[in-house]
């Protein structure tokens, strides 16, 4: 069985948090605010010595291959439900593997073609973070000073062609990012550097040659070189502070998540929460980990409510290591002519349900969510590493409305790590849905991103932070992936989609893609990839403020995409 020759030293994390989780409760929305107040102050106390790292940015492959060592039952205690993860707590997960194998508390049998590589190229990606928690010895060419940085520079050469005129939607989940007709080239450079275990820079400049990027409201749309990223995180404790420009990916969805993705164009945030996953003290420890994420973004002057604000907060519980529980909430308030107080907007609207009054009117979204391991059992799960199930369920506005809100949304998904003994493939199938509220109660169709008073909607330059699909719409997604070597992966996916099923007129889209992963060596990564997309009554945004779609009835028409991308890291 492999096992790596290196010891291990785990990160002593405690902290404290009360959460009352009816928010229609006066009281107990207090609680909740003082609760999540005191345990950012205990955890501050509690958590040992700062540990700032910069994050990882969505997308990469080392968060494809922790949820799989997780799905494999190599990884037992990790919250991943809020992303992006910062370096060092992706390679605490990674820590913990190594000390699980090395303690033979888990066994490989039939794993071990899956597991030894991506845990040797995790090993790779994260030894600065490995070398300051102790679990692997530094060699003499090093670096342990108290300034570290990197660098990771991608290009990527895409080549088009899109029938039917421009659809907005032809790349999904690209930071507001589309494809144009013809060839175009995107390079970017990801630079961050650390100073002490308190401080973190991150920018990352891209440049883009014929583009058609950032969607509608963009304030200029010719420029080929701008700031995609930028960040500067400072750490105390376990808490980080957090502010720049960035994405966030809420929820466990992999093709896309109710409230919040990175489908739409970065925003400009600030953010706080807990660095890593902490215990409450004490005889409490036993009830598991938590972890708590707040942000404030502001969005962009072209829209309806110029420079409105979003506020989010999340709160993560893993109860138990095969069991991972999420609640989100979504707050759209302020923009210009409305009141911009902060927090106390907030807090009345947690307190208050929402849309009561003329200068407290919100645009507000909320979300559960889980993600669940269960083992191998024969005859009823035959899959040698068992599966994961994961979903999540949201609403608009209506909070009270048991079992199932009006207005919801939902998302489910099965993930199987290893289909066959011995082999490497594995196999996600996922189903999201908008178009719930609309079905049930026709009279509340369009509701999901949109909003009366908010006419822009819960989006930014046109795109929905939440899931691509938008409003009213149903999601079908497949993937699988194989390791045809322990450094070559090929992948292949296909997708189902409905956009608008409430009006006369809406969009249906068939998509099948298939991409190749090469790792050169551990700094260098080769990809590529076919995409053909076919549409059906394609749809185009034609205004935002307020949000308007068109709809080309009775035109089809057909996308096709190569890509292939270089990324070398320093």
């Amino acid at each position: 069985m492999w096992c790596p020759n290196v010891p291990y030293c785990a990160s002593n994390l405690s902290s404290y948090l009360i959460f009352a989780a009816d928010p229609a409760c006066p009281v107990n929305v207090c609680r909740t605010a003082c609760s999540l107040l005191l345990s950012l102050a205990l955890c501050m106390v509690w958590s040992g010595p700062a540990v700032a790292s910069s994050n990882v940015p969505l997308h990469h492959w080392s968060y494809d291959a922790i949820e799989r060592l997780i799905a494999l039952g190599v990884i037992d205690k990790a919250l991943v439900g809020a992303k992006p993860f910062a370096r060092m707590q992706a390679a605490q997960y990674v820590a913990r593997a190594i000390e699980r194998i090395r303690a033979d508390e888990v066994e490989l049998d039939g794993r071990e073609a899956i597991a030894e590589p991506l845990l040797e190229r995790l090993l790779a990606e994260f030894r600065p973070e490995l070398i300051r928690l102790g679990t692997i010895r530094a060699r003499p060419d090093d670096k342990t000073g108290s300034l570290r940085f990197g660098a990771r520079v991608t290009s990527e050469v895409d080549a088009s062609s899109i029938g039917g005129g421009q659809t907005i939607r032809f790349r999904e989940n690209r930071g507001g990012e589309y494809s144009v007709n013809g060839v175009q080239n995107q390079t970017d450079v990801r630079a961050w550097a650390e100073l002490n275990e308190w401080a973190a820079v991150m920018v990352q400049p891209k440049f883009i040659s014929n583009r058609h990027l950032l969607g509608l409201g963009a304030t200029n749309n010719s420029d080929n070189f701008y700031m995609r990223e930028f960040s500067l995180k400072l750490s105390y404790a376990n808490i980080a502070l957090e502010a720049g420009r960035g994405t966030q990916w809420w929820g466990p969805g992999y093709h896309g998540s109710l409230l919040l993705t990175d489908h739409a164009f970065p925003m400009d945030m600030i953010k706080l929460g807990t660095e890593r996953p902490f215990q409450l003290p004490g005889f409490l420890s036993g009830l598991g980990d938590w972890k708590v994420n707040a942000f404030l973004a502001q969005l962009e002057r072209n829209r309806d409510f110029s420079r409105a604000r979003v506020f989010g907060l999340r709160i993560s519980y893993l109860p138990t290591p095969w069991l991972e529980f999420g609640l989100t909430r979504l707050t759209q308030f302020g923009g210009r002519g409305r009141d911009q107080s902060f927090p106390e907007t907030i807090v009345d609207t947690y307190i208050h349900p929402a849309n009561q009054g003329s200068g407290k009117d919100v645009n507000e979204q909320g979300m559960a969510d889980f993600r669940l391991r269960l083992p191998s059992v024969p005859y009823l799960i035959p899959f040698p590493a068992g599966l994961q199930l994961y979903g999540e369920i949201g609403t608009e506005d209506k909070w009270s409305q048991l079992p199932i809100p009006s207005r919801a949304a939902f998302l489910g998904g099965i993930y199987i790590p290893q289909v066959f003994q011995g082999d490497t493939m594995d196999l996600r199938i996922e189903y999201a849905d908008t178009d719930y509220g609309r079905r049930r109660h026709p009279e509340l169709g369009g509701v999901w991103y949109n909003n009366g008073t908010y006419t822009s909607g819960m989006r930014y330059r046109g795109g929905p932070l939440g899931h691509h699909m938008g409003t009213d719409g149903i999601d079908l997604f497949v993937r699988s992936t194989r390791y045809v070597t322990d450094t070559l992966q090929l992948g292949a996916n296909f997708n189902i989609q409905e956009r608008e099923r409430g009006r006369p007129v809406h969009e249906k889209k068939r998509e099948a893609a298939v991409d190749l992963t090469w790792w050169y060596s551990k700094d260098v990564q080769v990809m590529g990839g076919y995409t053909f997309q076919r549409l059906t009554n394609p749809g185009q945004v034609s205004a935002i403020t307020p949000f308007a779609e068109t709809f080309a009835a009775g035109v089809t028409a057909q996308n096709h995409l190569f890509w292939t991308s270089l990324a070398v890291q320093f």
